[in-house]
């Protein structure tokens, strides 16, 4: 079943669907991969903090040295965090 949402999109918002649009085409296949696009993300971060808490549960907290080299890492690849 279909339903129908209005949105008020800010400028920097709008600015965005619009780059989406350009990649997808309309602006409806734009928002409906985006929100698709924002769950999966989401549920994949929430899984690997539920993988992160079941690993210290099982073996104790990560050392803070790894977490430090972890960090490094990830600045020097760009990551934000």
């Amino acid at each position: 079943m279909a339903h129908k949402t209005t949105l008020n999109l800010d400028d920097e918002t709008l600015a965005a669907l619009a780059e989406l649009v350009a990649v997808d085409g309309t602006r409806t296949l734009a928002i409906k991969r985006s929100v698709l696009a924002e769950v999966k993300r989401r549920r994949r971060s929430r899984a690997l903090l539920d993988l992160i808490g079941e690993w210290e549960a099982a073996e104790g907290p990560i050392d803070p040295s790894h977490i430090a080299w972890a960090d490094e890492v990830l600045d020097r690849q760009g990551v934000e965090r």
